[in-house]
């Protein structure tokens, strides 16, 4: 798929073993307002997966529910197979859990059959297109921090505000987390700089496995991070807390000379506030400047 989009129509591939739901979308997508789509339909994940050999859509409505695969299986099969074209996720009200964590595993969106209309559809079928196209030039960019595999700040300043539109359109709550590695200049200068690098790796890699892929993690500067993560439950805080807290400690039961420290700090935001990505972050840097005042505190209590 070009890095436009198509001039003269979108191609959908529709893959939902309801004939009479797919034939109503088909027909419905002949008449939509707010673009120009073409579309097939195909019952069968097998023969959704023989078509995808030989054809690239521009955007897949995925049904979860196939005769020839569990809800469990089906989008990470298609997405494995495929993960350079967008999908959109249609599932019932009894799926929606799996639909939400399709989204966080890297579907654009999910819609909930009959709780949207159709210009809605065709509006978030174009955004998915629009916001997998800004992750595909993250790529081609160079927005990747290239001594942790992360985003750089660039790209997080760069996919923020789409994560964020996304949050608005579903009233999903937000989370802004910035950290930082305590102690790197002590490192550096009691071990060298080769091991100073080694400890951002290391923290990196303690961010990526606490925070889910569907969240933005990047390096934001020397020993800075931040994690945009969205859709979090109302405990979001206190779960990512513990789990970074476990994944520190966990990490520094191995043999070291020296342990690994990480600061951080983490705001709840509104997504429909309007609050200036640039406010967010001054909000979330102060969160983690208290932190690191109380962390100090408690040392020399101690």
């Amino acid at each position: 798929m070009s890095n436009q989009l198509p001039s003269n129509f979108v191609n959908v591939l529709i893959i939902d073993d309801d004939l009479e739901y797919a034939e109503m979308l088909q027909d419905v997508f002949s008449k939509i307002e707010v673009g120009q789509f073409k579309s097939t339909h195909i019952d069968r994940l097998t023969k959704a997966m023989s078509y995808l050999e030989r054809e690239k859509p521009d955007v897949i409505l995925l049904d979860l529910s196939l005769p020839d695969s569990s809800p469990q299986d089906t989008f990470f099969t298609i997405h494995d197979k495929i993960p350079h074209i967008p999908i959109v996720v249609v599932t019932g009200h009894t799926d929606r859990s799996l639909a939400i964590n399709a989204v966080r595993e890297g579907a654009q969106d999910y819609i909930i059959k009959g709780d949207f209309d159709f210009n809605q559809l065709a509006r978030a079928m174009l955004y998915a297109i629009e916001r997998h196209q800004a992750r595909s030039l993250l790529e081609q960019l160079s927005f990747e921090d290239e001594l942790t595999g992360l985003l750089n700040r660039r790209g997080f300043v760069t996919l923020a505000p789409q994560n964020i539109k996304i949050a608005q359109r579903a009233n999903w709550e937000i989370l802004l987390i910035f950290a930082d590695l305590d102690g790197l200049k002590s490192i550096n200068d009691s071990y060298g700089h080769q091991e100073g690098d080694k400890a951002i790796k290391e923290a990196a890699k303690i961010l990526k496995d606490t925070f889910r892929t569907s969240d933005l993690i990047a390096r934001i500067g020397g020993d800075e991070f931040s994690v945009l993560a969205i859709n979090a439950s109302r405990d979001g805080i206190e779960t990512i807390t513990n789990r970074l807290n476990a994944n520190i400690s966990r990490h520094n039961l191995s043999d070291r000379d020296y342990p690994l420290s990480i600061s951080f700090g983490i705001e709840r935001f509104d997504a429909n506030s309007d609050m200036p990505l640039n406010e967010m972050l001054q909000q979330a840097d102060q969160a983690l400047y208290k932190k690191k005042n109380s962390k100090r505190g408690s040392m020399m209590e101690n």
